[in-house]
């Protein structure tokens, strides 16, 4: 078993790391800055709190004090509206680059980003990690910058090093203005959301999927480098409609077009997973209509 420091346990993905470690049996302490969040207090008890800001001195102190031989850097500001082309981003690069010399200075072994598939922009197609990196949105450019920067101090430093480029996570207790929740969440008052002609295909991978995913890369030594964190298989955003309406509120007519394509719209973003596969022995196992249940079941069960 290892021991394991994750940032950003108030978060999503964070969250359901921390918890697959802990349950895993692994030595898990998530650096959060308010322990009151809901999903921190679901995981005490099962590991171990530190309390600071990214940006606070204490965080070298902490490290110290725990001595993680892994860090699984999750937290990041600004994933979502506005501050997605905000300056936080800026503030992001330097907070991820810190913290990698400050996990370097208390002797962790290995450093685990989560990066996006924002970094590598607009590709319209499947995407291995050999594409070109051309984000448009500064929460992008901001991800890669900060991979850039991570995997050069990591290699000078001689500890293992692996960034994640997520895919598209979706499952119960996602984002609620997100499309699969938001989406769900209306069907469930038998009100047909307003949506585009739903022709794209995106990648979604179920949060189960993803922290198995991160912790595979995070447990293998071998593991070096950048990965595609996604499912390898796209689904048109109207499949998905059709499948959450027939789970929620059967029969309800839809309404496919009622909300114009942005101009920046990608219409097709699937990520070729295969090199994490072959990697770690990791693949996702959650089917998209396995996954879409899922998110039904927890927003009926909250109602």
């Amino acid at each position: 078993m290892s021991r394991i420091l994750v940032t950003g346990a108030s978060g999503f993905v964070g969250a359901a790391v921390a918890d697959l470690a802990a349950r895993e049996g692994h030595d898990v302490i998530v650096l959060v800055r308010d322990p009151a969040v809901a999903r921190v207090r679901a995981l005490s008890g099962r590991c171990e709190i530190a309390v600071a800001d990214l940006a606070d001195d204490a965080v070298g102190a902490i490290l110290h004090q725990a001595r993680p031989e892994i860090v699984i850097h999750s937290a990041w500001a600004g994933v979502g509206g506005p501050a997605r082309a905000s300056d936080v981003q800026l503030d992001n690069i330097g907070m991820t680059v810190a913290l990698l010399d400050k996990a370097v200075a208390a002797g962790v072994r290995r450093f685990i980003g989560i990066g996006s598939q924002a970094e590598y922009g607009r590709q319209d197609r499947r995407i291995n990690e050999q594409a070109a990196t051309e984000p448009f949105l500064l929460y992008g450019a901001a991800k890669l910058s900060a991979f850039h920067l991570t995997r050069q101090r990591a290699a000078q430093a001689g500890i293992g090093f692996a960034w994640l480029r997520l895919f598209s996570p979706y499952g119960p207790g996602d984002n609620p203005d997100w499309l699969i929740p938001s989406v769900a969440a209306q069907l469930l008052k038998a009100q047909s959301p307003r949506v585009s002609a739903g022709t794209q295909r995106w990648d979604y991978l179920h949060i189960t999927d993803v922290a198995r995913g991160i912790l595979a890369a995070a447990l293998k030594d071998t593991a070096q480098g950048v990965f595609n964190l996604a499912s390898g298989q796209a689904i048109t955003v109207r499949s998905i409609v059709e499948k959450l309406r027939n789970l929620a509120c059967p029969g309800l007519a839809l309404n496919f077009g009622a909300i114009p394509f942005g101009p920046d719209q990608i219409m097709h973003l699937e990520g070729d997973c295969s090199a994490l596969m072959n990697a770690t022995g990791w693949a996702p196992v959650m089917t998209i209509d396995q996954g879409l249940a899922t998110v039904v079941d927890a927003l009926r069960a909250a109602q």
